[in-house]
C-alpha cells in the first residue's frame, strides 16, 4: 500500500511598502529603490522593517509557534537570481518554529505540524497566462513570511482546507489590510509517494500554486500520476513542476538533485535581531478571538446552528457586522438567516462587502425590525434591502415613500373582517357546515378591501377567530391508509372518496373547531412516486402555507417510499410555521382500525402544534429524519440513531419556495437523473459506477459497512479505480452505512482509503434522508457548488 507525503511551503507577502531589511521604498517609476543593505554588499547592518517584523510575530504567535529568541540573519541560498535591477540581500530570519493548526475535513480532524516561520524578501513570482508564463517582480524585495509545514497531509483537499483556513486566520489578525488576503499568498507543495511504512527518498516539487483551487486539483493530480508510475515498476525523479489548468495536469518546469548542502548560513559579524518593547508587549496582551473561538461563542451564545456560524465567521467584518446588527435588537436566527441567503447575493450582484455596503448594521436592524413588528412582509423585506443599497437611503424612508408599510391595526382589521362576514353569509354558511374552501374567498376579499397591506397572519387569525374555525388541509398522496380492497384481495390506490369517509368516520366532536379540505394531490401507491408527484406535494403545500389560511397539514402517503417523502419535507418546512403530518398505515381502511385511528391521531396533532414536521404511524409519532422501515406491520418503523424524535429546526430554505410545478418537477428529474443509491456487497464490481458515470451520473449514495467500509482490495471488485475515475469526473460519493450507527471513517484502514479517494461521511444519517437533503438542496441551490456546499454541511453529529 502507498502512502501519500503532502508538505507545504507557504508565501505570505506584507504589504508594508519598504524593504525588508532596509528603508528602500517605491520610486516615482514604479522600481524599487536600492541600497547597499539590499543590494548585499555587506558595507551596513541589516535592519528587519519594523512594520513587517509586528505583523510577522503577531502570526508567529497566532500559529502557536515557539518564538526564536534573538534570531540570527541568515543568506538564504536558494534564493533565485534575479534581473539586475532588482537587488535582493538573500537574507532570511527564522522567527518560530514547532506551530501548529488544528484542521477538520470530512469530519476527520487533524494536526498540521508547521516546522518554521520565517521572513524573507519576496523574489517576485511565477504568472500563467494562457500558454505563456513569466515571472513578475513588482514586489520583488518586500516583506515576505515562509511557512514551512512537515509532510502531514495526504490528500489535495487537506491543503486547500488548511489554506482556506490560514487565509481566515490572518484576515481576523487584520495584518493585511485593503486587498484579498488570497492575493497575497501564494504556495509550493512538497508531494510524494512512498510504500507504507517507508519514509520517502524525494518529493516532487509543485511550484507557484496561486489559488487554493489550484493546490487541491495539482496535489491530487500529482498523487495519479506518482500512483501510475510506481505501479508500474517505474522511479518517480526529484523535480519541480507547474500546474497547467486548461489541460489539468502538472508539467515539468525544472530537474532537481537530492542535495544536503544547507539552505542557510549565518551571516558574520551581524548582530542578532531583537524585538523592541513595543513587539513583546504586543505580543503578551495578544487578545485577537481568531475564528475557531469566535465561531464556538457564536453557537453557544446565539443559539446559531455550526452551518450558519461557520458562514457568519468565514470572514471578520462579516461576523463584526452580524453582531453589531445583533447590539441594535435583531434577533440572532433571524439576522443569520438573511444574511446567508439574500443578503450575501445582493452583496455579490453588486460587488458589495460589509465594510463599504450602504446596507448599514442600523439598516439592516432596522429593516428586521419592521419585518418583526409586520409592518413589512419578507418579500418588502427583500425590496428594500434591494433599494438600500443601490439607493443609499434609510429603509423607513424608502418603505414610507413607496407605500409598502403593512396594515397591521388589529382594530382596524377586525372591523374589516367583520364587515365581510355580514356581507357574505352564504360562504359564512358553508364554511360552518364545514366546507373550507369559502375561507379563501373571504381572506381575497379582505385583502382587496385593504389594498392588499393587510399583514397575512393578523388576517388569517382573526377570520378564524370570528368565524370560530381552524383549517386543517388534507392531502392524499396515496397509499395503503386511503386505498380500497380489491375482490381478489389486493390493495389498491386510493381516492379522495375512501379518505372523506375515514376523516368523517373519525370527526367525533371536532366539527365545531376543525375543518377539512381534502386534496388529491396522487392517486398512486407508494412505491410508484416519481419526481413530478413530490414536484406536485410541494407546490400543493407551498400554496396552502403562503395562502395564510392553514393551522396544519395532514400528507396521507404509503409507507414503502415514506422515509423519503417524510425529510424531503422536513428538509423544505421544518421551520415554516405551520405544521406539516405525514399519514401511513400498514392496513388499508376496512382491513383494520388502524387507518382511521391514524388519521384521528394526525388531524389532532396538525390542528394542536404550531410547526414542524411529524411521522404518524402504528399509534406513534415518529421525527422524518432517519425513518427507517424495518418490517411489515404497525410496528415497522423506527428512528435510527435518534433518542428523542427531532420535528422542527432549520430547513435549508430561507423563506418560502418561489417556484411553480413545472419548475419544480425540471429541478427534480435533473437530480435523479444524476443520481444513484447503491448498497455495497461482496462482489460490487467497479465497474459498474464507471459505466454509471458514462450514462452521466454523478452523485452517488453508497451504503457501506459499519462506520464507513468498502472493498479497497486490488482487482475487478476494488473501489479505487471508480473512485479514482470519479474524481476526475467531479463526481460525488455520500457515504451512509447499512447499520445504525456514525459514519465517519474511523476504525479501519479501508475507511481511511475512503476518506482519501474524497468519499464524505454523513455521520448519523440514513441513505433516505440523505437523499432527500440532496434533493431539497437541488431545489433550493443556484450552482452545484451551492449544492455541494449544503450537502457537506449536512447538519449535527449527533440526533440525541
Amino acid at each position: 500500500m502507498l502512502k501519500s507525503y503532502i508538505a507545504l511551503e507557504v508565501r505570505i507577502l506584507l504589504l508594508t511598502g519598504v524593504k525588508t531589511f532596509c528603508n528602500c521604498t517605491y520610486l516615482d517609476n514604479g522600481m524599487l529603490g536600492s541600497c547597499p543593505i539590499c543590494r548585499g554588499e555587506g558595507t551596513l547592518p541589516p535592519q528587519l522593517n519594523q512594520i513587517a517584523a509586528r505583523k510577522a510575530y503577531t502570526i508567529a504567535k497566532a500559529l502557536n509557534c515557539n518564538l526564536v529568541k534573538n534570531p540570527s540573519y541568515e543568506k538564504n541560498l536558494s534564493t533565485p537570481d534575479l534581473p539586475p535591477e532588482y537587488a535582493l540581500s538573500r537574507l532570511s530570519l527564522k522567527l518560530g518554529t514547532d506551530g501548529f493548526m488544528d484542521i477538520t475535513f470530512h469530519r476527520r480532524k487533524k494536526h498540521i505540524r508547521i516546522a518554521e516561520l520565517r521572513i524573507e524578501e519576496d523574489a517576485g513570482r511565477l504568472t500563467h497566462s494562457g500558454k505563456e508564463t513569466r515571472m513578475d517582480y513588482s514586489t520583488a524585495g518586500m516583506p515576505s513570511l515562509r511557512l514551512r509545514t512537515e509532510a502531514d497531509f495526504e490528500i489535495g483537499e487537506e491543503a486547500e482546507v488548511f489554506l482556506s483556513d490560514l487565509r481566515r486566520r490572518l484576515q481576523y489578525l487584520e495584518v493585511i489590510p485593503g486587498v484579498p488576503v488570497e492575493s497575497v499568498i501564494r504556495c509550493n507543495a512538497h508531494v510524494a509517494l512512498a510504500p507504507y511504512p517507508e519514509e520517502p527518498e524525494g518529493f516532487v516539487k509543485l511550484r507557484n500554486l496561486n489559488s487554493f483551487n489550484f493546490v487541491r486539483k495539482a496535489i491530487n493530480t500529482e498523487l495519479n500520476r506518482q500512483e501510475e508510475i510506481l505501479e508500474h515498476g517505474g522511479t518517480v525523479l526529484p523535480e519541480s513542476r507547474i500546474w497547467n489548468e486548461t489541460k489539468n495536469i502538472t508539467e515539468s518546469f525544472q530537474k532537481r538533485k537530492l542535495e544536503n548542502r544547507p539552505k542557510f548560513v549565518p551571516l558574520q559579524g551581524v548582530q542578532p535581531f531583537i524585538p523592541g518593547p513595543d513587539i513583546l508587549e504586543a505580543l503578551e496582551s495578544f487578545t485577537v478571538e481568531l475564528p475557531e473561538p469566535r465561531r464556538n461563542r457564536v453557537m453557544a451564545q446565539y443559539g446559531l446552528t455550526l452551518p450558519q456560524a461557520e458562514f457568519i465567521c468565514d470572514e471578520k467584518s462579516r461576523a463584526d457586522y452580524f453582531e453589531k446588527t445583533i447590539e441594535l435588537g435583531a434577533s440572532p436566527k433571524e439576522t443569520a438567516q438573511w444574511m446567508s441567503s439574500y443578503i450575501i447575493k445582493e452583496f455579490k450582484r453588486l460587488q458589495l462587502t460589509p465594510l463599504n455596503a450602504p446596507l448599514t448594521p442600523h439598516r439592516f436592524a432596522s429593516i428586521l425590525k419592521m419585518l418583526t413588528e409586520r409592518r413589512i412582509h419578507t418579500g418588502i423585506a427583500k425590496q428594500t434591502i434591494s433599494a438600500v443599497l443601490e439607493e443609499n437611503k434609510e429603509p423607513e424612508l424608502i418603505v414610507k415613500e413607496r407605500g409598502w408599510e403593512q396594515l397591521t391595526d388589529e382594530k382596524v382589521i377586525s372591523d374589516i373582517v367583520k364587515r365581510i362576514i355580514e356581507e357574505n353569509p352564504l360562504e359564512v354558511k358553508r364554511v360552518r357546515e364545514g366546507d373550507a374552501r369559502p375561507i379563501r374567498f373571504l381572506t381575497g376579499r379582505i385583502m382587496r378591501e385593504t389594498g392588499g397591506l393587510a399583514e397575512p397572519n393578523i388576517v388569517k387569525a382573526i377570520l378564524r377567530e370570528q368565524l370560530s374555525v381552524s383549517l386543517v388541509y388534507v392531502l392524499s398522496m396515496g397509499g395503503a391508509i386511503s386505498g380500497r380492497i380489491a375482490e381478489d384481495g389486493m390493495v389498491e390506490s386510493g381516492d379522495e372518496r375512501v379518505l372523506k369517509e375515514l376523516i368523517h368516520q373519525r370527526m367525533n366532536g371536532l366539527e365545531s373547531k376543525i375543518r377539512f379540505e381534502s386534496i388529491q394531490v396522487g392517486r398512486i401507491l407508494s412505491e410508484e412516486i416519481i419526481p413530478s408527484d413530490w414536484a406536485a406535494l410541494i407546490t400543493t403545500i407551498t400554496e396552502r402555507i403562503n395562502s395564510g389560511t392553514a393551522n396544519g397539514i395532514v400528507v396521507t402517503h404509503g409507507t414503502d417510499t415514506l422515509p423519503y417523502t417524510a425529510p424531503l419535507l422536513y428538509w423544505l418546512f421544518a421551520d415554516a410555521g405551520v405544521p406539516i403530518v405525514l399519514a401511513a398505515s400498514s392496513t388499508a381502511p376496512g382491513m383494520s382500525n388502524e387507518a382511521a385511528e391514524t388519521m384521528e391521531k394526525a388531524i389532532n396533532l396538525a390542528a394542536e402544534e404550531k410547526t414542524g414536521v411529524y411521522v404518524v404511524y402504528g399509534g406513534r409519532v415518529l421525527s422524518p429524519l432517519n425513518l427507517k422501515f424495518e418490517r411489515i406491520g404497525s410496528d415497522g418503523f423506527r428512528n435510527w440513531n435518534m433518542q428523542k424524535p427531532i420535528h422542527f429546526g432549520s430547513s435549508l430554505l430561507n423563506g418560502m419556495l418561489e417556484a411553480d410545478q413545472y419548475v419544480l418537477t425540471q429541478l427534480l428529474e435533473e437530480a435523479a437523473n444524476s443520481m444513484c443509491v447503491i448498497r455495497i456487497y461482496p462482489g460490487l464490481r467497479s465497474d459498474y459506477l464507471t459505466a454509471l458515470m458514462d450514462q452521466g451520473v454523478r452523485y452517488f449514495f453508497l451504503e457501506l459497512y459499519d462506520t464507513g467500509t468498502a472493498g479497497f482490495r486490488e482487482g475487478p471488485y476494488s473501489l479505487k479505480r471508480a473512485f479514482s475515475i470519479g474524481r476526475r469526473k467531479q463526481a460525488r460519493f455520500y457515504c451512509t452505512s447499512q447499520q445504525e450507527g456514525l459514519v465517519d471513517f474511523s476504525g479501519y484502514s479501508t475507511s481511511k482509503e475512503l476518506w482519501k479517494e474524497g468519499a464524505v461521511p454523513m455521520g448519523v444519517y440514513t441513505t433516505e434522508t440523505v437523499v432527500a437533503r440532496f434533493l431539497a438542496a437541488s431545489i433550493i441551490a443556484d450552482s452545484e457548488q451551492e449544492r455541494d456546499e449544503l450537502m457537506e454541511r449536512a447538519g449535527p453529529e449527533s440526533l440525541q
